[in-house]
């Protein structure tokens, strides 16, 4: 297989142009864009995910615990798949969805077993479903166990990693979900917090059936620029974690591709060659275009580089405008530090009820407006045509 050139830019620190082709040629049209974005996910495939095997022949399941909760008007239920080339690869699913007849929207929350109370009740109040997954038998977070899972088991010539592995169980979450009558399997959500929110993003890129990308405190490797770091709103470097320090040895190597480590230091002291890697946060945003995508973030989080979100999400959004889909592309930030908080939850819940529900906005999220002024890169994008 031929992989694409990994190419080094001599443009600064700015946060690299997703118009702007390997061939140095800007796209202007909308129906380019497609073709771009193709580039980029086998861009991101080769160099930072690594390659994910395809869907799986056929998926499997048994119930295995069901009953009611939130005093009847919710039902749990704990369910597990099979799946694989030759369904070796078994994980459990939660289910918690409404008692009712209507569809609903399934918010897949790649995060365990263990989901707040008061998240599965506002969410059933709000005729939503959750699906939290458990990764420890199939996709272990652990340096050397994630090896031994049965996803790598199963496909020990796919150069995936533990990221993806999570990103793929999710994709598979959603094959069973299209077979669920309680699930609405066009507005299917991902979602997750931190190295979760990794995932979730990752499977949004690549699975098109996510209807809603929502990455809650992804950080570095998630939302946060690979290139830019600063605390809070920008002021001071801050203790953001950089690509050198979350890949070295001692920490997550095991979460992307080796070849991202070269491009920071483990101190993570001082920048190193991160303006040479050819994509940053803001393509992997871009990528779901003109899906929606919101990013729901802590001003106080010192471990997500909050100022490397705000620019990535403001250079994305410029994607979504110019595909004529602003409102599409958003932002939350709140005070406190590193979780998924009911008000980050509240948040996306609302976004999820504008862009699929056709609802009114009732939070308090942001969406770009004209008054916003780019930071951390000076391109513009191209005049699109209507």
């Amino acid at each position: 297989m031929v992989k694409t050139a990994l190419y080094e830019r001599d443009a600064g620190w700015e946060l690299p142009d997703p118009f702007l082709g390997e061939n140095g040629v800007r796209i202007q049209k909308k129906e380019e864009w497609e073709e771009r974005r193709n580039y980029y996910k086998k861009l991101l495939e080769e160099h930072f995910y690594g390659k994910m095997p395809p869907e799986p022949p056929q998926i499997k399941w048994e119930s295995h615990v069901r009953k009611t909760i939130e005093d009847g008007k919710g039902i749990y239920e704990k369910v597990r798949l099979q799946t694989g080339p030759n369904g070796e690869i078994g994980f459990f699913i939660h289910v918690f969805r409404p008692d009712c007849m209507d569809k609903s929207v399934p918010v897949i929350m790649p995060s365990g077993d263990k989901v707040d109370e008061n998240f599965i009740r506002l969410a059933i109040g709000q005729k939503f479903s959750i699906i939290s997954l458990e990764i420890d038998e199939a996709a272990p977070d652990d340096k050397e166990g994630y090896k031994n899972g049965s996803c790598a088991r199963a496909y020990p010539e796919y150069s995936w990693r533990a990221i993806a592995m999570w990103a793929w169980l999710e994709s598979r979450v959603m094959d069973w979900l299209e077979e669920q009558d309680f699930a609405d399997s066009k507005k299917m959500v991902v979602t997750g917090h931190s190295r979760m929110g990794k995932a979730a993003l990752c499977c949004g890129i690549y699975d098109e059936r996510a209807a809603v990308v929502a990455p809650v405190g992804s950080g570095c490797g998630g939302m946060a620029s690979l290139r830019l770091n600063g605390n809070r709103l920008g002021e001071g470097i801050g203790r953001a974690e950089r690509i050198g320090v979350m890949l070295s040895e001692k920490n997550f190597s095991y979460w992307l591709l080796d070849e991202m480590r070269s491009y920071g230091t483990e101190d993570g002291l001082t920048p190193y060659r991160e303006n040479k890697i050819p994509f940053d946060a803001n393509i992997l945003g871009s990528c779901i275009a003109p899906r929606g995508l919101i990013l729901a973030e802590g001003l106080d989080d010192t471990w997500i580089n909050p100022f490397g979100t705000q620019v990535s999400w403001l250079a994305a959004s410029e994607v979504y405008a110019f595909l004529g889909k602003p409102e599409k592309c958003a932002i939350h930030y709140r005070e406190g530090g590193h979780a998924y908080t009911l008000e980050d939850w509240s948040v996306v819940l609302d976004f999820c009820n504008v862009v699929l529900n056709g609802k009114k906005k009732m939070g308090n999220y942001k969406i770009r407006g004209k008054e916003d002024v780019a930071c951390g890169y000076s391109w513009k994008r191209p005049c699109a045509e209507d």
